[in-house]
């Protein structure tokens, strides 16, 4: 899939590809003593530069390197980190899972529609670098400890804690029962995750239309170059033969550059509108985990209220058991705990989900653009190589003129063109 570019956090994405040889029994993380210490008033920070792909194997293998100063982390430098893309999965699965007041981006896929190329390899190796970027960046998710494990495990990672399954189409799963959300905010974003998912599945369906169509046209450039340079063969006018010739070599160009051309249009517009189509669904599911959290909330409020009332028959009662009242009140002060605790953190995550819409938003504008004007560079440049080839083919189709033509189904002397019409009249008289 397409995703547009962002830079490197570090300049440092070159080195470690020596260690790529490494023997199999060398840890599959290898740690760098650096005895430096950060200055004190060094903001924190995790960078995790993407140095190469391998692909030799069934499962995409990611080599790494990690540098930070975070003291939760064993060493500040990590050579050589390998990673295969089911663990990049498990990194995310347990990322959402663990986190439902951030707003995780989707994993890019581990290919593009650049199948098995250079380019390939490249934007994919781009998605993944920016895919770490924006997770090491985010305040929160740079304290994941499963983060900290993916740096450091030494061998296959796998999560400590077990996500729930996926079910109808939900990362999450949550309660069906609705209840009344009077942020205003994160209900609207909900409801334009919504059509946005929609309308980026819609314009994926289009571009790669788009992209069948041209491959089509290009098909029937070919056929029709074919059939001009068979023509060319055949012809005996000289200007003329080599003009369909050329033309028919031009129009077989065309067609390479318009197959080429779609390849683009499905691999940049087409993956792009397909990833963000997920990334919008990841911001509608998280929006509703955030509901579930407000239903368990209402839920609790309401048993804690149950509990007061049952206190008050108690007391009302004529006769009182203490364990009863033991029990009541037990009941009551953990039921007032479940719901204080339970209101703090949808307050921490209602308030944390406007801060990561605010940054996904950025995120996404700065993606459109980035991804519009590499769209249209690679358009205009194919453009102007179909116009080369038709302006290349401008002195073989000036070259036939009048002057130079021979009217060779009449004879070979030179005639004008009375003497053509007569001939031409005489002719026809003949067939009749």
């Amino acid at each position: 899939m397409a995703v547009v570019e962002e830079p490197f956090i570090n300049n440092t994405a070159g080195q470690g590809r020596q260690d790529s040889t490494t023997s199999q029994k060398i840890p599959r993380t290898k740690p760098i003593k650096n005895d430096a210490t950060p200055p004190q008033q060094e903001d924190e920070y995790l960078r995790v530069t993407v140095t190469s792909l391998d692909r030799t194997k069934r499962d995409p293998i990611f080599k790494l390197k990690a540098t930070t100063n975070m003291s939760k982390f064993k060493q500040k430098t990590y050579q050589l980190v390998e990673r295969t893309y089911t663990e990049f999965e498990r990194l995310y699965d347990s990322m959402t899972y663990a986190n439902p007041e951030c707003i995780v981006p989707a994993l890019p896929s581990p290919a593009s529609s650049f199948a098995a190329s250079d380019e390939d390899e490249r934007r994919v190796k781009r998605s993944v670098q920016q895919w770490l970027n924006r997770i090491a960046s985010n305040p929160i998710l740079r304290h994941d400890e499963e983060l900290r494990s993916f740096v450091e495990t030494s061998f296959t990672f796998i999560p400590t804690s077990k996500p729930r399954k996926r079910s109808s189409g939900f990362r999450l799963k949550f309660s069906t029962r609705t209840v009344q959300d009077d942020d205003h905010v994160l209900t609207n974003a909900k409801a334009v995750a919504t059509v946005l998912e929609g309308y980026m599945l819609e314009s994926t369906k289009a571009v790669q239309k788009l992209a069948k169509s041209r491959k089509s046209m290009a098909v029937c450039n070919t056929d029709l170059g074919m059939k001009a340079i068979t023509f060319a063969t055949s012809e005996q006018h000289p200007p003329l033969s080599s003009g369909f010739r050329k033309l028919g070599k031009m129009l077989q160009s065309i067609a390479e550059l318009q197959h080429a051309q779609a390849s683009v249009e499905v691999a940049i517009l087409g993956d792009f509108f397909a990833y963000y189509a997920i990334n919008a669904r990841v911001v509608k599911e998280t929006l509703s985990n955030r509901i579930r959290i407000t239903t368990e909330y209402e839920t609790a409020k309401k048993n804690t209220i149950s509990k007061r009332r049952y206190i008050e028959r108690l007391k009302a009662s004529t006769s009182i058991k203490p364990e009863r009242v033991d029990d009541a009140l037990e009941d009551l002060e953990y039921a007032k705990s479940y719901e204080e605790n339970l209101g703090a953190r949808l307050i921490h995550v209602t308030k944390n989900l406007h801060n990561e819409l605010t940054v996904y938003e950025e995120n996404r504008t700065q993606d459109f653009l980035n991804v519009f004007k590499e769209f249209a560079k690679k358009q205009i440049l194919y453009e102007k190589q179909q116009l080369k080839a038709w302006e290349d083919l401008r002195p073989d189709i000036n070259a036939i003129t009048k002057k130079s033509m021979r009217v060779h189904a009449l004879g070979d002397e030179d005639l004008n063109p009375r003497a053509v019409a007569e001939r031409l009249s005489t002719y026809t008289s003949s067939l009749r």
